[in-house]
């Protein structure tokens, strides 16, 4: 445990997480313009279950709710609707989010987020998730060991120590 007098915590928040989890459970999708949409309620049919190992591709016209770099880099945003989102891409894949019992099933992201978490806290003084792609991480003994072998080395000649 961390001594007592200041903190160094830091706010991660992930970048592309979904996206990452894909990428990760399906290398195809690896280095192409992706995106993950939530299930469309109101396209014909309404919300089908398709578990997160099938393959869940989709044309649906869901919400975006992640954006991989190589798809942004093309103009395609989390605000867009994934039809308006291939208009602007015509070669971005679309990943639907899990469903079940007409609901999004976010098993596969937590449970991804919970790996992360654990091997943060490896690290850490501590670790708190605080959502599926968000942690905050007390990183306070690493800083101090940083710090204080930073006031161990000495200045380069001519250089002046801060005072």
């Amino acid at each position: 445990m961390a001594s007592a007098g200041p903190k160094c915590v830091a706010f991660i928040d992930m970048d592309c997480f979904y996206v990452a989890v894909e990428r990760a459970r399906d290398a195809s999708l690896r280095g192409v313009p992706c995106a993950v949409v939530q299930s469309n309620p109101y396209e014909r049919g309404g919300v089908r279950t398709v578990g997160a190992d099938e393959d869940r591709r989709t044309a649906s016209n869901g919400s975006i709710i992640a954006v991989s770099y190589e798809a942004r880099a093309r103009g395609v945003t989390r605000q867009m609707r994934a039809n308006e989102a291939r208009r602007q891409c015509p070669e971005l894949v679309t990943v639907q989010v899990p469903t079940g019992f007409g609901k999004a099933d976010l098993r596969i992201y937590k449970d991804a987020g919970d790996r992360v978490v654990e091997l943060l806290g490896r690290r850490a003084d501590a670790c708190e998730k605080r959502s599926v792609d968000e942690v905050a991480i007390d990183l306070t003994s690493a800083a101090r060991r940083v710090l204080d072998a930073d006031a161990d080395a000495r200045p380069p000649s001519g250089a002046r120590a801060f005072e």
